[in-house]
């Protein structure tokens, strides 16, 4: 092949245009401060930053799964917060509905304030975190309560909603309302209903316990259900409780039943000549108290003294059950108290160990950091002193081109 003025300037071009690419590449990256990317450049580097940033977008999941379990408990904690406040509060009530010096229209006020307090109850029984999700509905999608007829109903599971922030680490971040607000008889707006029944006629006007001083007539309110209620029955020998059947084809039950408590009681009983009242008879004052059982909103046993002559000697004085009576309802919201504090208590260990992980995942996230950095960042001096070789390179084969493509036959047969 002839080599001839023409190759030999395509040739030093090619030379120079390849030469002056990699001069510009190189400053492109010290003026960036990265490495090439391409993974032709370095494969085992390469295959190493790629298996890095893997790890890195998985810490960078879970930080976020970590952020939103956080921000979830810390709403939690608020809510547990106000909640302890509200159920302070609702002790407060019952202390004040004890006085029974109290005008109508007071009780009437602090019936209204508990009704109020209910609804922010339930309110804040039903919030939900920053993506609509309940903080108290366990793991079920909808409504942690919901007010039915026959009152506010759980709506949500026995579950805790979780979250994994690690290989392996699954970390609650949440309690159910069930551990929260208690359930049926013993839920947190079952007492604040009981509260409101106490303060309602006819049951504002019953007591806690009802005396009679040696002959008492007890009026039953009687229905056709199988109904029964427990009532402690004090007499001069003593107390005993008693079970008494309010069926209405069963008007004699409730007589036997105190009657087979006399021997305990000192009291007797017998059945009053309407069929449906009974007449109770002691030589020294007796009492009933401690009423279990019933229907939530009228009390189901009244007392009232008999004369000689067997005349009611007054007013029959309603017995009201005995977790409406105040000292019920205060001792159950103290109760409430401290299973507020046991919440706030297990909602602030979760949050401890989530922000545990929380700082992990950042320790985590700062060493691959560096692992990345390390790989991706450009070694500035060699790539400098690099960059000098080239640019000495190229002057040289420049100048080398320019001497010999000025030579010619001439100089050669001289």
């Amino acid at each position: 092949m002839t080599i001839g003025d023409a190759l030999f300037a395509r040739l030093a071009i090619r030379g120079f245009g390849k030469l002056t690419a990699e001069i510009g590449a190189m400053q492109s990256r010290i003026s960036s401060g990265v490495n090439d990317p391409r993974p032709s450049a370095d494969p085992a580097r390469a295959v190493e930053l790629s298996a890095l940033r893997d790890v890195r977008a998985r810490l960078d999941t879970r930080s976020a799964v970590a952020r939103d379990s956080a921000d979830r408990l810390s709403l939690t904690d608020q809510a547990l917060a106000g909640l302890s406040d509200d159920v302070r509060s609702l002790k407060q009530l019952a202390l004040r509905a004890a006085n029974d010096a109290l005008s109508p229209e007071a009780y009437g006020a602090l019936r209204t304030e508990a009704v109020t307090l209910r609804a922010t109850l339930l309110a804040t029984a039903n919030s939900v975190d920053a993506a609509g999700r309940p903080l108290f509905a366990g793991t079920a999608p909808g409504p942690a309560f919901e007010q039915t007829a026959a009152g506010v109903v759980y709506r949500g599971d026995a579950a805790s909603s979780i979250a994994a922030l690690g290989d392996g680490l699954v970390l609650p971040t949440g309690i159910s309302g069930a551990q929260v607000f208690g359930e049926g008889d013993q839920s947190l707006f079952k007492l604040v209903d009981d509260l409101i029944m106490g303060l309602t006629e006819p049951m504002l006007s019953a007591r806690g316990a009802v005396t009679s001083k040696g002959q008492g007539q007890l009026d039953l309110v009687r229905g056709r259900a199988d109904t029964a209620v427990e009532v402690t029955l004090t007499g001069p020998r003593g107390s005993a409780r008693v079970t008494l059947d309010l069926r209405l084809e069963a008007p004699g039950a409730p007589v036997d039943a105190i009657n087979a408590q006399t021997a305990r009681t000192g009291v007797s009983a017998a059945l009053d000549a309407d069929g449906s009242s009974i007449r109770l008879s002691a030589i020294a004052p007796f009492s009933l108290s401690q009423l279990a059982g019933g229907p939530p909103d009228y009390p189901v046993l009244g007392l009232g003294n008999v004369d000689d002559s067997g005349a009611l000697a007054g007013p029959v004085v309603r017995l009201r059950p005995s977790r409406l009576t105040t000292e019920g309802v205060i001792a159950a919201t103290d109760r409430m108290v401290d299973r507020m504090a046991n919440s706030r208590a297990a909602v602030g260990s979760l949050g401890a160990a989530v922000d545990r992980q929380k700082d992990a995942l950042t320790q985590q996230r700062l060493v691959v950091d560096q692992a990345v950095s390390g790989l991706g960042d450009l070694d500035v001096a060699a790539t400098l002193t690099r960059l000098q070789s080239l640019l000495l390179s190229e002057q040289a084969a420049q100048q080398t081109y320019v001497k010999i493509s000025s030579q010619s036959l001439f100089n050669y047969l001289r």
